[in-house]
């Protein structure tokens, strides 16, 4: 019997990124019939989907409300990958604190949920050479500042860049620009392909948006022993469909920056293979 598939994507990328567009012969051989859908698109009938996968929904972080209740609505009637549970813990970036609580080594961070910045927390921040700052929730470096240590801005000032809302304050991890930014991706858990991400000359933001390259990268095994460490130590990176671990290396050892469950590039253009794998994980899960 043959199935219906969902691709979500945003209206700014109506036919999705290249990633979805590389799936689809795949998809189309296993007698899947797939639809590359805005998630805000009107009159769309979610329930005639078997499945939907999110995908490029990369406006997401600026409708957060918006988005969370057309999850947990269509959620209600199509299975969605990965699963509503995960994308609600996954894009609120304080989940880091339960990373680090596993024992995974993440950029030193101070969490501002509302309430004043700690003495000892200024103390720390202070002792920084720069430190980043970012939206609680967000996405593409999406309000994301640098700062030096020699200008550290004022407890009202970050709060009025941060617009209110949550934020993190996080030592900012020189390798990024010397070495790199390397993602791991992981499909139904197990490692598939590695990229590595650099900044443009003068920036610090690696994201293609902003000027970063993306290649392929093919880590030595004490890398990929760390990165499938984090994989299997976080529930919500072992049970989902995708995964994107994003990690510096420092001192040969991997730093956790983001774990990207809900919408990452997967970069399946750049590794052969890729996008067959990702096609047939997705055939899994509807069978």
């Amino acid at each position: 019997m043959k199935k219906h598939l969902a691709l979500i994507t945003y209206s700014g990328l109506p036919h999705g990124a290249e990633s979805e567009r590389l799936m689809l012969p795949y998809l189309a051989a296993a007698n899947i019939e797939t639809e590359i859908v805005d998630w805000r698109s009107d009159g769309i009938d979610f329930s005639k989907f078997d499945q939907i996968v999110l995908r490029s929904c990369w406006d997401y972080h600026l409708r957060v409300t918006e988005f969370i209740g057309w999850l947990r609505r269509v959620g209600r009637i199509t299975p969605i990958l990965n699963a509503v549970d995960t994308v609600l813990w996954n894009h609120n970036k304080f989940y880091l604190r339960e990373v680090e609580a596993r024992r995974i080594e993440i950029a030193p961070t101070v969490f501002v949920d509302g309430g004043p910045i700690a003495s000892s927390e200024w103390q720390e921040i202070r002792n920084w050479k720069k430190f980043v700052v970012k939206p609680a929730v967000s996405a593409s470096a999406h309000q994301t500042w640098l700062f030096d240590s020699a200008a550290v801005p004022t407890e009202n000032e970050l709060k009025s860049k941060m617009e209110a809302q949550p934020f993190l304050i996080q030592q900012f991890i020189p390798e990024i620009e010397t070495e790199g930014e390397i993602s791991f991706i992981y499909i139904d858990g197990a490692y598939s392909h590695a990229v590595l991400k650099r900044p443009a000359a003068g920036d610090f933001r690696v994201q293609k948006e902003h000027g970063g390259s993306a290649e392929l990268f093919h880590p030595d095994s004490a890398l990929l022993d760390q990165a499938n460490r984090i994989a299997a130590t976080v529930p919500q990176v072992r049970d989902s469909l995708y995964c994107r671990i994003d990690a510096v290396a420092r001192d040969r050892k991997l730093v956790l920056m983001e774990l990207e469950l809900i919408e990452p590039e997967l970069f399946l253009g750049l590794a052969e293979g890729a996008a067959e794998r990702f096609a047939d994980a997705i055939v899994r899960r509807l069978r």
